[in-house]
């Protein structure tokens, strides 16, 4: 996406320093040679992509008009900036744009004559941050780091979230001071004005609307949906498409979709050789005939110098301070991430293809945010906090994250139990785990290049939402999509151990059934039984880890001894990471 850089405050002394140190930091994350853009009262910087001639920013002005992009989109089959020029050219307002036929995860800066409007995409899936009350905005948290009043500490909910989650979650970032630009408005850095553009029940109107009537019909208007979409995206990209494939459903469906508008993408799959996914994805390309390239990070990590304090720093200023990943990683994720975009090649990604299931593995009927909060939020053993009020707190500020997104008040137990409709629980799945999980994986990978999740657009998580959950359960929805767009991609083996054309057997409902109907409350003890079984592993972080940090996980705000995987030990060591990098 390259990277953007706005101040909105330019009189006072401070503004340049915060200013300056937010552009210091844009040069040690690799970007250089920005465009610059004015308006009365601010200005904003686009920088290109490292090293990529071609890469997902974009920019354009029309006389005193002007209009910057990050992220890769397309609307009606123009690109990037032939999109942006045509909507540049719109006098209607900007509310009456058509955004919802916006495909993408992009950030844009509209100047008009009626003020400069800083928009998302309609789903949220590109971050942009701001220094609160510093009047310095930019899609790289680090420049906003760089910019902050003080010595950048942890916010301890949203720490504990992303060491935990994955990602934080909500407006506040793990990073005290430091906010996302809500991604729901379009805000006007002219008169201060903001617009609820992009309000949920704008999906949840559309969901209501039209609903398939049968199975046969679900699985024709996804398909449609489907091949639309690849359509305009092969008209507007160009055939030059790489993707990463493994034996699951959401990559097959991104490669049946491709196959089925004929375009033959590179392909790439990461794991061991004896990995169920590495030889399904291999054995498919070979009986497709498509461009492979197999990459075991595991056995190519050993090869790679050991990390020191110089590959940490390197790798935050990569990416971005907080991956979903960690930035513990001696160079293979670098490596793979700059491959896959390498010549302007546009990368996809089957993220968010679980639309099309049911994720939450809930049978049919009403939940709560309390409820899906105890099925997939909480992964983890009371004893990782160092009080009960602290684990409180956390629990109920997940709950109220949940009901934000789809804009419902939250603050209360009785709110947190009230129960949800069927496709607002469908499309937590969207606002809330793709917005903040995903999101931030999609934000950072564009960081250095053209990337995409076509699967996951307006109108198809609308139409998602509105199919009969009945008709999405162990995946027959999707594996018949996957059929009617390419049967010759739905043949062969599966890592799910079954032929997607033939359909999901009685072994795989089975399996999965074990899970749906496990009762809400238990799952919320797993962990905690697991434990108790001596089947829960402690994770140990290796001594190369510690000695590059210059110390071990450290225990402000949750208790590393309780950590059950090596991702959240990585996550834990990278927010300490980057808190030492600001505090240099």
């Amino acid at each position: 996406m390259s990277m953007l850089i706005l101040a909105t405050q330019t009189a006072s002394a401070r503004a340049g320093q915060r200013l300056a140190l937010a552009q210091a930091s844009a040069a040690a994350q690799g970007f250089g040679g920005p465009q610059r853009f004015d308006w009365a009262g601010g200005s904003a910087w686009l920088y290109p992509t490292p090293a990529q001639a071609t890469g997902s920013g974009c920019a354009v002005r029309l006389g005193q008009r002007f209009a910057v992009a990050v992220g890769a989109f397309h609307w009606r089959g123009l690109g990037s900036t032939a999109a942006l020029t045509r909507l540049l050219q719109r006098d209607d307002a900007v509310q009456a744009w058509p955004w919802d036929q916006i495909s993408g995860a992009c950030c844009m800066l509209l100047g008009r004559d009626d003020g400069v409007w800083l928009v998302g995409d309609a789903l949220g899936l590109m971050k942009v941050y701001e220094v609160e009350g510093g009047g310095l905005i930019s899609t790289s948290m680090l420049a906003c780091c760089a910019a902050l009043d003080r010595v950048a500490v942890a916010s301890s909910l949203q720490a504990q979230q992303y060491v935990l989650l994955g990602a934080s979650h909500g407006l506040q970032t793990a990073i005290a001071g430091i906010r996302l630009v809500d991604p729901t408005d379009a805000r006007n850095l002219v008169s201060g004005q903001a617009i609820k553009l992009h309000a949920p029940q704008r999906l949840l109107g559309r969901a209501g609307r039209g609903a398939p009537t049968s199975p046969a019909e679900a699985v024709a208007a996804v398909s449609a949906e489907i091949t639309a979409e690849f359509t305009q995206l092969r008209q507007a990209h160009g055939p030059n498409i790489g993707m990463a494939l493994s034996g699951g459903f959401d990559s097959r469906l991104l490669l049946a979709a491709l196959d089925g508008i004929g375009v033959r993408p590179d392909l790439f799959v990461y794991g061991r050789p004896q990995d169920d996914d590495v030889a399904v994805a291999v054995g498919l390309a070979e009986r497709l005939g498509l461009p492979m390239d197999a990459l075991d990070k595991s056995r190519a990590g050993r090869d790679l110098a050991p990390l020191d304090p110089a590959k940490i720093e390197s790798n935050l200023h990569f990416f971005d301070g907080l991956p979903v990943d960690g930035v513990f990683d001696r160079g293979c994720d670098q490596a793979s991430r700059l491959k896959q975009v390498q010549a302007g090649r546009l990368n996809l990604n089957g993220g968010g293809g679980e639309i099309l299931r049911n994720f939450f593995y809930l049978p049919g009927g009403a939940y709560t945010a309390v409820d899906l909060f105890s099925v997939f939020y909480a992964g983890w053993l009371d004893s990782v906090f160092l009080a009960p009020e602290q684990r409180q707190a956390f629990v109920a500020s997940v709950q109220d994250e949940i009901l934000a997104v789809l804009g419902r008040e939250g603050g209360s137990p009785q709110a947190r139990r009230q129960p949800l409709q069927r496709a607002e629980v469908e499309l937590v799945y969207t606002l809330f785990r793709l917005r903040y999980w995903m999101g931030c994986n999609n934000s950072l990978f564009a960081r250095q290049g053209a990337f995409m999740t076509p699967l996951v657009t307006p109108g198809l998580v609308a139409l998602a939402a509105a199919v009969p959950l009945a008709w999405k359960e162990y995946g027959r929805l999707e594996a018949a999509v996957i059929t009617q767009l390419s049967p010759r991609v739905a043949a062969g083996p599966s890592s799910y151990g079954f032929d997607f054309s033939a359909g999901p057997p009685w072994q795989h409902r089975r399996k999965t059934d074990l899970t749906r109907w496990r009762p809400v409350g238990l799952r919320r003890h797993s962990y905690r039984l697991q434990k108790a079984l001596g089947r829960l592993p402690s994770p140990q972080a290796s001594n190369e880890w510690c000695e590059a940090l210059g110390a071990g996980p450290c225990a402000d705000w949750l208790n590393p001894a309780a950590l059950t995987s090596l991702d959240q030990v990585n996550r834990l060591m990278t927010l300490q990471a980057l808190l030492a990098l600001q505090r240099r």
